[in-house]
């Protein structure tokens, strides 16, 4: 049985929440003995102890904050994450007696995402743009989906004839730093590469 390490990321978390409601009584009960024993208000290192007790609490907050939200990871990282790949088959569709594999529906304005919606055997699936790109004719990989590592495509263009979704999965890793960030085998990213024969099989929603 592997461990996940998701469950340190949780702990540590646990952690951070039972340090600070100890801090904070701790800040309060030292603070009353100084007002009720010492019968002073301020004190320079009481005030130190403080600032150096919520320093730690903001630091370690601040670490895991970062390892849970803000800490993004490349495709190409292959300490972090991995990769696996799946290729289905299109499933061609008619409109008009026009024969396509793909309906692209067009962005209207710059903050409007476009969306691809291609079919496979028993199933229907929707894209955003950000996350899928069409290539057509002879130009396997479009220019978008560059930035992807990618398997050789010649194989499925001669066993699928240019029809077919390959997409990319990359999964972070089961180990400590995923796991700190509570990511480990979550799903870092995805992307799907839709190859058509040629444009005329897109059909354009405008």
């Amino acid at each position: 049985m592997h461990l996940n390490w998701n469950l340190l990321g949780l702990a540590v978390w646990l952690i951070i929440i039972v340090a600070i409601v100890a801090v904070i009584f701790n800040i309060r009960k030292r603070h009353l003995k100084m007002i009720v024993v010492q019968k002073k208000r301020h004190s320079l290192p009481n005030s130190l102890l403080d600032i150096i007790e919520v320093g730690v609490i903001l630091l370690a907050i601040g670490t895991m904050f970062y390892l849970t939200f803000l800490n993004k990871v490349s495709v190409k990282d292959t300490q972090r994450v991995y990769l696996t790949y799946e290729v289905k088959p299109l499933v061609m569709q008619t409109k008009d007696a026009q024969g396509f594999y793909v309906q692209a529906k067009e962005a209207q304005g710059k903050n409007i995402m476009q969306y691809y919606t291609y079919w496979v055997k028993g199933a229907r699936f929707t894209v955003p743009g950000n996350n899928a790109s069409i290539s057509d004719g002879h130009q396997p990989i479009s220019l978008n989906a560059k930035n992807y590592p990618w398997p050789h495509t010649e194989k499925y263009d001669k066993k699928y004839q240019y029809a077919y979704v390959m997409t990319m999965i990359a999964r972070y890793k089961n180990n400590v730093t995923n796991g700190l960030g509570l990511h480990a085998g979550n799903v870092a990213t995805d992307y799907s590469l839709i190859r058509v024969p040629s444009s005329t099989f897109v059909n354009i929603i405008k």
